[in-house]
């Protein structure tokens, strides 16, 4: 069975129905285990497929495709049988930050951290914002279980970061509390505490002393449109006076970057609008100039109309989008201090079409990748995937109603009274079917509202807004009272005393040589957090532990007499330590043996004087070289006067160096091989002896391979 979950999974499942046996709506915590149990029965009774999609689709939350029709010429879906559900309400539960507990990737991932929900839902009301309607009601987490959770989750993972993960944390009012509890009890850990995009108008003294730890953070925060009037419109809740003042506290305590996040498209958009964000960063710029240069980075996405939402009726055109960035891009040039990046608006224009859509899209999504759309987000990839989808579409017969979409017709419809709009807003969407709770009538006055630009108060601290959600299915909103804020201490600087060294030999070998030398000092550093160690960090912006291994390997080798340097702030047993650190280390890094050394040394990599290198080259074309060449070769490069290596400085700039003096010898493995033949050979195995010059460097197998290939004329 393949199905599928998360928010593009509830708001439309339509266009992915026929690649998906089901979909699980809204929240898994309870949902997942229900669905495990219904298989486990059905594989038991050994129930056929059919009887068990049936038996899943009477799970609350469970919504079965196949169970399901679209009615010819419109786009809605009914059941095939009367006992059906005809709309499936999504699941909700609560969250429980234990959950954040998991696998610890061996390798650097992006959001590379513990990561602690808090609050789970959003009742801010941002017209433009899926997630926030797709989860409410609003749902605080307890603040004991935040930090036992974060507390646990450090010692366990042996992460240096975490992260409090909500829609909008700052309206998690046990914010301030929570943050000042984690960061004097995890004070002498060397952590940093990490938050997603904030509301600018909570940003106070309290958030700014939680943020980071021995590093600071960026900040992000999110105004989404450059004028008062447009905020309104999209119920943003903001001011300029807001701005200004979060800007400024920022300022206040240190933060000279900072990063907006912006929209361009919104309804009822004017070029005054999109001109107001370059005015807003320039209002910015100026009125907190008293307090130091402020530099930021504006992020300029192309709003998609989103279902679910009051604007889901809304339509972007793709010309006019190239306008707007145009506009700004112009302003934005003659500003100092302000670096902006605007999204293709090819990407949004795929988007949107996809997002919106019904079943016919089954067809253009498999149509497009068979013609090579995946992983489309990426700037190499754009290209190829635009003329992909296009082409999909075309070959579809779906390109007029594409076109249609990227022309656009929201100014007929703003110039609809009230009444018209309620019918032009009544008209059947893909997603009817799917309940997410809130009333699709609800979401229509929100829209007038919008287009009235009247703001509705957060519902999770003022009265209910009737969005439909509230009640015995869905729940209500559960607000925590913030606790106390404990009295602010002052951030301690991780020990850097080097009491004592320990140098261990340690081998590298599968899987672990698919690692990457930064993952495998990440390794290590998370095995000594894990057992406590104590280590001595550096000092600075940005302490690290003090250990160093000896070479940086290539990806891919393996190793099996390398060498680290731990130190330590107070001394250690050594085979005690390695003991404890090698339970801690995955299969394939192994700890040989361990010695004491003394710190005031010269660095590890200072020491090393020779490499031993023994690698494998194969021929790639037909002709196979004979033994006779391949030593011919080898002799070539030992007989040269000089080996020049032609590359690049971290500045791009071309560069040379003769590696002659560090080759001390090169030889062939021949043996198995009668000496008198010239026995031909498709792959030999060459041992390479190499010294290490003052600067640390040195020859490596792929030079030796660039040479051979030159003496050989010959791709290896």
């Amino acid at each position: 069975l393949i199905f599928a979950g998360g928010p593009t999974a509830t708001s439309n499942p339509e266009p992915y129905a026929s690649f998906f046996d089901f979909f699980a709506l809204g929240d898994g915590e309870e949902l997942l285990p229900e669905i495990g149990l219904v298989v486990a029965e059905a594989k038991t009774s050994k129930l056929s497929r059919t009887a068990l999609l049936r038996d899943l689709s009477e799970i609350p939350g469970v919504y079965v495709p196949s169970l399901y029709k679209q009615i010819k010429g419109t786009p809605s879906i009914f059941p095939r049988e009367a006992s059906l559900p005809k709309k499936i309400l999504r699941r909700v539960a609560t969250p429980i930050p234990h959950y954040a507990m998991g696998l610890v990737p061996n390798i650097e991932t992006v959001h590379d951290r513990l990561t602690v929900e808090i609050r789970r839902g959003c009742t801010r009301g941002c017209r433009f914002c899926q997630p926030g309607m797709l989860t409410r009601p609003a749902r605080d987490v307890d603040p004991n279980e935040v930090i036992n959770a974060v507390e646990a989750g450090m010692e366990k993972t042996g992460y240096s970061d975490f992260s409090l993960l909500s829609l909008s944390c700052s309206d998690y009012l046990a914010l301030p509390a929570v943050g000042v509890e984690l960061r004097k009890r995890l004070a002498n850990q060397n952590v940093s505490l990490q938050l997603p995009s904030q509301r600018i108008d909570r940003f106070d003294d309290n958030i700014a002393h939680i943020l980071g730890g021995s590093r600071k953070a960026g900040l992000t925060f999110a105004p989404e449109a450059g004028t008062q009037r447009l905020r309104n419109v999209i119920n943003k809740g903001l001011t300029d006076s807001d701005l200004l003042k979060g800007l400024r506290k920022a300022m206040q305590k240190g933060y000279r970057k900072v990063k907006l996040y912006f929209m361009i498209g919104l309804p009822s958009e004017t070029d005054e609008d999109v001109l107001g964000i370059a005015s807003t960063c320039q209002m910015l710029q100026e009125k907190s100039h008293d307090l130091g240069r402020l530099k930021l980075n504006i992020t300029i996405s192309n709003f998609t109309p989103k279902p679910h939402t009051p604007f889901q009726w809304h339509s972007v055109s793709k010309t006019e989008l190239k306008r707007k960035q145009k506009l700004l891009k112009e302003k934005f040039f003659s500003l100092k201090g302000i670096k902006a990046n605007f999204t293709d608006v090819r990407l949004s224009a795929m988007e949107d079409f996809i997002g919106r859509g019904d079943r016919k899209l089954a067809a253009v999504i498999e149509e497009a990748w068979r013609a090579g759309a995946g992983m489309d987000a990426w700037f190499e990839s754009l290209d190829r995937a635009y003329e992909a989808w296009n082409q999909a579409i075309s070959n579809t017969g779906l390109l007029g109603i594409y076109r249609k979409l990227e022309i656009g017709d929201w100014n007929a419809v703003e110039a609809l009274d009230s009444k018209e709009i309620s019918k032009f807003c009544s008209q059947p969407l893909p997603w009817d079917h799917i309940d997410t709770g809130i009333d699709k009538s609800w979401l229509a006055e929100d829209l007038k509202r919008a287009l009235n630009e009247i703001v509705v108060p957060d519902c999770s601290f003022n009265s209910c807004s009737q969005c439909g959600v509230c009640g015995p299915e869905l729940g209500h909103n559960l607000i925590v009272q913030p606790p106390e804020i404990p009295p602010h201490e002052p951030q301690k600087s991780p020990p850097s005393e080097r009491v004592c060294r320990l140098r261990f030999r340690f081998s590298k070998s599968s899987p672990i040589e698919l690692l990457s030398h930064l993952d495998i000092l990440r390794l290590f550093e998370r095995a000594l957090r894990r057992c406590k160690l104590p280590v001595s960090y550096s000092g600075g912006f940005h302490p690290l532990p003090r250990l160093q291994i000896a070479l940086a390997l290539p990806l891919g080798v393996e190793a099996f007499g390398e060498w680290i340097d731990i130190d330590f702030f107070r001394k250690v047993d050594g085979e005690n330590v390695k003991a404890k650190l090698q339970d801690h280390l995955p299969i394939g890094l192994n700890l040989i043996n361990v010695k004491v050394t003394p710190t005031q040394k010269k660095s590890l990599s200072q020491e090393i004087s020779a490499l031993i290198w023994s690698f494998n080259l194969s021929t790639i074309e037909i002709d196979n070289l004979t033994k006779f060449k391949w030593q011919k070769a080898i002799d070539s490069i030992i007989k040269s006067t000089e080996l020049i290596w032609h590359d690049h400085d971290k500045k791009g700039r071309p560069r040379q160096r003769n590696c002659r003096p560090e080759l001390c010898s090169l030889q062939i493995n021949i043996e198995g091989y009668e000496k008198e033949k010239l026995t031909t050979l498709k792959t030999v195995r060459i041992q390479l002896n190499a010294s290490i010059d003052p600067k640390g460097r040195s020859i490596k197998p792929i030079q030796i391979k660039h040479w051979l290939e030159e003496y050989l004329n010959q791709s290896l």
